[in-house]
């Protein structure tokens, strides 16, 4: 078991935030889709209803600097996927575009599925703009790499205890490595949570390397439009000045911990209590015996809640 002391600044950041029950935007959205939605067993799978309406496809996609793309297939991670996927669009203010590849069969299955996920979305936020692909190929990955190209955001579900499905862990593996901005892995094991889970922190590892600043960077911009607090696991010895990052990030309660184990032992540990880890994307060239290389490629698959990949 990871060995975590927690540093005196600690104490200096609760001073500057508030009750750690406070509602959050991010909780507000949440405990909407919540409510609104349902979740009585997300992991058994929606049969698909006959004669339901087929989806709308955009006359004209909005621009894509604001645009959060989500992948679907019919597993029900997907359902949990798009709510995430949804919540970040309307916390950044963006649109959302829910794609489907469809690798065989007819059409019209992949069109209801993406019509029930789309009424999903307009159900608990009417006021977030909703669009739908349908695209037909045997890899899913690299099409929707494509779809994604230019988006602010990616986001899949990554589907537990299977080796792949479509948009399941060989895609969330491949889409994770190979884009270029910000990917978003949706796990959630025991997923729903109570309503308490919307105040959870935002969690990111630190070791004063190029990545993990922009992980950092990226944790304290999520957690600022979310409205929570910051959690940075510090590796042993990283040289980070803690106090000055207390001084400078006064916007975002933040909260140090010192890591003097396995970083990625203590990662899924606190993931455990995050409301979503960020985590820089450290690729096969990345500087050999980097401590948080492992958990870049583990977390997605181990964590106890949603991964942004960034960097």
């Amino acid at each position: 078991m990871t060995k975590i002391g927690r540093t005196t600044a600690e104490a200096e950041a609760r001073r500057h935030a508030a009750d750690l029950r406070r509602p959050t935007r991010f909780g507000d959205a949440i405990n909407r889709y919540l409510g609104a939605v349902g979740y009585p067993d997300p992991y058994t799978a929606v049969p698909v209803i006959a004669g339901y309406p087929t989806t709308e496809t955009a006359a004209a996609r909005p621009p894509a600097a604001g645009v959060v793309v989500v992948g679907v297939d019919h597993d029900p991670i997907s359902h949990i996927a798009v709510d995430h996927a949804a919540i970040e669009a309307e916390l950044h203010g963006w649109a959302l575009r829910i794609v489907h590849v469809r690798r065989g069969g007819k059409g019209e299955v992949g069109e209801r599925l993406l019509r029930r996920l789309t009424d999903r979305v307009r159900a608990s936020a009417p006021s977030t703009p909703v669009t739908s692909r349908l695209l037909a190929g045997s890899d899913p990955a690299r099409q929707l790499l494509a779809e994604a190209a230019d988006a602010g955001l990616l986001v899949v579900g990554h589907r537990h205890g299977a080796a792949a499905t479509a948009f399941g862990r060989s895609v969330a593996d491949r889409v994770g490595r190979q884009h270029s901005a910000p990917v978003l892995v949706v796990r959630m094991p025991g997923w729903p949570v109570g309503s308490e889970w919307g105040t959870r922190p935002i969690v990111v590892a630190v070791d004063d390397s190029a990545p993990s600043r922009a992980a950092v960077e990226y944790a304290f911009a999520e957690a600022k439009v979310r409205g929570c607090d910051v959690t940075m696991l510090h590796l042993a010895g990283d040289g980070t000045d803690i106090a000055h990052r207390l001084d400078t990030r006064s916007a975002v309660p933040v909260h140090h911990t010192i890591i003097s184990g396995d970083p990625v032992t203590a990662l899924i540990e606190a993931s455990d209590k995050a409301a979503a880890v960020v985590i820089a994307r450290h690729g096969h060239g990345a500087v050999p015996g980097a401590l948080l290389t492992a958990a870049s490629h583990v977390l997605p698959h181990r964590a106890h809640c949603p991964v942004f990949q960034v960097g």
